[in-house]
């Protein structure tokens, strides 16, 4: 899978323009797309006027890929903050200076919790059989598989990483990570190619996996389980707990596991053992967010949110009940290749990602179906905005709110430049933990399982496939259970091809099933309008003033 931020967005969006290139990716050389020095002092020039940061073009034609590129940006970023960068100084950065950049080192006997695993550890007590956090996956393995030799690379792979070895104790009610010393992690198999159905039988088992109730004092953060289908059809089912791992870190895992099954004999395949461990970071974490820039980062997102946001209310089919259940189900739909190739030029002309001109037609249809000019979206971000956590493993996701306003009538194309600016704001502002945030801004008689926004929106680079010597195929899939919803509506949207697979997962609570196929209906409707007419009012469109028989406007907060 291809992982990109919002910082490798916009470098990629500027690599396009500049080289006039297509399909750039992480990988992407700047040389080899025809780039030169004369080229590169440009793109620094735009770095500093467009993301504030100062970044040699030298150091920019050394680092040659867009990878490379966006660690330098995303230091000079953090170290700009810090005001210890070119350009630092008085109201020059967002944030206060913490302490240094994490690094190995002396820790505490019971190292703390990251504030992404302290609220994943506290949901886990509230309800302990919860499968909620559980993110299974299905590796689909085609060749002449060894399977002792995945099993070694697997019992490597979680050597090499803490943070997959550790359980979660309390000690007087204070949870801290406990470490176990590496061991021969378990790799039960099943032969499944004597049965009828082989396939269905797979699938029976890997629910079962995915449905496991991990017991974080007790149990390792994963369970994993191979399944024979025929002699060259095998399927390694992984079932991790969130508290250990997100989206960035799974890339991570399977990309190393591959690496780590293709040189066997030394078990280095993976590179050198990792600078950083996951306990390191957290320390790091509670030592930095406390103090000046705590206060900074508070009174940030303060200035955005105001005192006691209030989540976007939208019509439901049924009133809200008194308390979640989390049962949830989705569905789907596809965005052509020629309305995507038609998104990405008109984002690419108004300085915006597909992924700004996907979120800003969600406001759009939001806002028109909610009948407010106010909306707040959550938004994975990853947490990864220091080079040293680029290669880390482990839960540093985090969510942040994107409020735009629909005041003044806008045209989709003044929506898409309001969209950019919060997208880019909320993640320069991304490092306050969300439990941080709820705590500073909205006050306990307005706080529920859902402070600040009930509906998410997601975009998600096309995935590649990990990488497995001596195997034909290999194909990665995340789709897990589909019968649970963490928010009121959920919105993934994935690049697929040359077009986008569209996911919108639902609360059952709240919604029978035509009224979000119906929404994502008019969502395509409404992408199709805004570009086809950006210069006119965008609550105009028709399909913006959503509708569905029998929906009720909930405007009450039942907090």
């Amino acid at each position: 899978m291809t992982v990109m931020g919002f910082v490798e967005e916009e470098l990629a969006l500027m690599w396009a323009e500049i080289l006039d290139a297509t399909d750039v990716t992480l990988g992407s050389h700047w040389q080899a797309l025809g780039g030169g020095p004369e080229a590169v002092r440009t793109l620094a020039d735009r770095i500093d006027e467009e993301l504030g940061a100062r970044v040699e073009s030298a150091g920019l034609l050394d680092a040659g890929t867009l990878e490379g590129m966006a660690r330098l940006v995303r230091g000079a970023m953090a170290a700009r903050k810090a005001g210890t960068g070119p350009g630092a100084g008085p109201g020059a950065g967002g944030a206060a200076a913490g302490p240094a950049g994490p690094r190995a080192g002396a820790r505490p006997e019971r190292p703390a919790l990251s504030f992404a695993q302290q609220r994943l550890w506290f949901m886990q007590q509230i309800d302990p059989d919860t499968t909620l956090y559980n993110v299974p996956t299905v590796l689909r393995l085609r060749g002449a598989l060894d399977p002792g030799r995945l099993g070694r690379a697997l019992t490597a792979l979680v050597a090499r990483h803490e943070v997959l070895r550790t359980t979660y104790q309390a000690w007087s009610g204070v949870p801290h990570q406990a470490v176990a010393a590496p061991g021969e992690f378990p790799l039960p198999a099943t032969d499944l190619s004597a049965e009828a159905e082989p396939a269905a039988e797979a699938a029976r088992i890997a629910a079962e996996v995915g449905a496991y109730v991990f017991d974080l004092a007790a149990d390792l953060p994963l369970r994993a389980h191979l399944l024979r289908l025929g002699a060259e059809d095998h399927h390694l089912v992984v079932t991790f707990h969130h508290i250990a791992i997100d989206g960035w870190s799974l890339e991570i895992f399977f990309r190393e596991l591959g690496a780590l099954y293709g040189d066997p004999g030394t078990g280095t395949g993976a590179g050198r053992e990792p600078a950083l461990q996951y306990a390191d970071y957290a320390v790091w974490q509670r030592e930095r967010l406390q103090g000046d820039t705590l206060d900074a980062l508070t009174a940030h997102w303060r200035a955005v949110l105001g005192d006691d946001p209030q989540a976007l209310a939208v019509p439901t089919d049924h009133p809200r009940p008194r308390h979640r259940s989390f049962r949830g189900a989705v569905v789907t739909r596809d965005l052509g290749p020629e309305l995507t190739s038609r998104l990405r030029e008109f984002g690419r002309a108004e300085r915006g990602t597909l992924n700004m001109t996907l979120l800003a037609g969600f406001q759009a249809l939001l806002a028109g179906w909610s009948g407010t000019e106010d909306v707040t979206v959550g938004i994975p971000v990853a947490g990864r905005t220091r080079p040293e956590l680029q290669e880390l493993l482990g839960c540093l996701i985090n969510m942040v709110p994107v409020r735009v306003g629909l005041g003044g009538d806008p045209a989709f194309r003044g929506l898409l430049a309001r969209t950019r600016t919060a997208l880019l704001d909320a993640s320069a502002q991304q490092e306050l933990p969300f439990d941080k945030l709820v705590e500073a801004l909205v006050s306990r008689r307005s706080r529920d399982f859902l402070p600040v926004f009930r509906v998410m929106f997601s975009f998600l680079k096309e995935q590649s496939d990990p990488v497995f010597a001596g195997l034909e195929h290999c194909s990665l899939d995340l789709t897990g259970p589909q019968d649970t919803a963490k928010y009121d509506l959920s919105l993934y949207a994935q690049e697929s091809g040359a077009g986008v697979a569209l996911t919108l997962e639902y609360d059952t609570d709240l919604f029978g099933p035509e009224t979000p196929a119906a929404l994502l209906a008019a969502y395509e409707q409404t992408l199709h309008d805004a570009i086809t007419l950006p210069d006119g009012p965008v609550l105009d469109l028709p399909a913006v003033r959503f509708r569905v028989s029998g929906t009720e406007r909930n405007t009450h907060r039942d907090r």
